[in-house]
């Protein structure tokens, strides 16, 4: 069973065509896409090849598009955004990337998005000062909304994705299955910058808090399906598709829902993966593979399935306070896609 089949069953006929559901954001992400590739504090050419370097491997912006859907979504009259919305989108993205910057240095990574890392290419301190750059960058558009609530919001997500890296980096190769840690470090990791962009937007357009609190309900669940499926697809990817080498979280020591779910076991499928994971095994090419096929043998996959469909069902039901419109209608979409996709 592939993992899109796994993960839509019966409920889902066909893959949503992802540049279909971005249509009607289509200009204003191009606006988004002008100005990250804009530098707001360098302008010297070798910092205009290291930010290059960052967005050339482009990626599918899906936090820039869920805000600018819920921006759209939420106004008044319906599809009225302006620049303050734009410069939102902006820095999520740019908070996003300087993460992956600082992880692939973290993790030693010479490849993302099937692209050359700037560590590998470069060096890890240009990539750290590079990740700084991007951060500098979204403080400067932050500064721009002017408005302190939201600078609340996204210190908040600065804070989480620094205490997602440490807490994992404390539970490398640990074989407990603790699954409030795991959806809170998915909550810090992931999630809480999804938050951010979907509540922000509806407080921008002076929305009431129902709508405010149900379009967080939206991103916070959303981004834990988001991380859910992205470790399912490390366990069930291949390598050409993944940008990265397949099994990649296992041989860093990162134990993830995929693998807990057959560790609780107490089997002996569960006795050799604990085996493997303990004495580090995972690390080498056969051992990562031998626990791969442990995982996708003995149910990791469909239980991670269930896990995702239940958190995509409370990210659908949080739409609910929003009146029907073409951006809702990608809103929703948007969650079948993310439950299809393979990359």
């Amino acid at each position: 069973m592939s993992t899109q089949q796994a993960l839509t069953g019966s409920i889902i006929t066909a893959s949503p065509d992802l540049g279909l559901l971005l249509d009607p954001i289509k200009d204003e992400l191009e606006q988004v896409e002008k100005f990250l590739n804009s530098n707001l504090v360098d302008d010297s050419p070798f910092i205009e090849e290291l930010l290059g370097q960052v967005f050339r491997s482009g990626g599918k912006r899906i936090r820039p598009a869920l805000v600018l859907l819920t921006s759209k979504a939420s106004s008044t009259p319906r599809g009225r955004v302006g620049r303050l919305h734009i410069i939102l989108s902006v820095l999520t993205e740019l908070i996003h990337t300087a993460s992956l910057v600082h992880d692939d240095v973290l993790d030693s990574a010479s490849l993302r998005r099937g692209q050359e890392t700037v560590n590998r290419k470069f060096s890890d301190k240009l990539a750290v000062l590079t990740g700084d750059l991007l951060f500098a960058q979204a403080s400067v558009c932050l500064s721009r909304l002017m408005n302190p609530v939201i600078v609340g919001i996204y210190g908040q997500v600065l804070g989480d994705l620094c205490a997602g890296e440490i807490r994992q980096m404390r539970q490398q190769f640990v074989v407990s299955t603790d699954w409030d840690a795991y959806i809170q470090k998915s909550v810090w990791k992931t999630a809480s910058l999804f938050a951010a962009g979907t509540q922000s937007a509806p407080i921008l357009n002076l929305c009431t808090d129902n709508v405010i609190g149900d379009m967080k309900a939206y991103g916070l669940n959303l981004g834990i399906c988001f991380q859910i499926v992205d470790d399912l697809l490390d366990v069930t990817g291949n390598s050409l598709a993944l940008g990265k080498a397949a099994g990649s979280d296992l041989t860093h020591g990162v134990i993830t829902a995929p693998a807990m779910f057959v560790l609780e076991r107490n089997d002996s499928a569960a006795q050799k993966l604990t085996r493997l994971i303990k004495t580090k095994d995972v690390t080498t090419e056969a051992g990562v593979a031998e626990a791969l096929e442990i995982i996708r043998s003995n149910g990791g996959i469909e239980a991670t399935v269930d896990l995702a469909r239940q958190y995509a069902r409370r990210a659908r039901e949080a739409l609910t306070s929003l009146q029907p419109s073409q951006y809702r209608d990608s809103l929703d979409s948007l969650i079948d896609w993310l439950l299809t996709r393979t990359t």
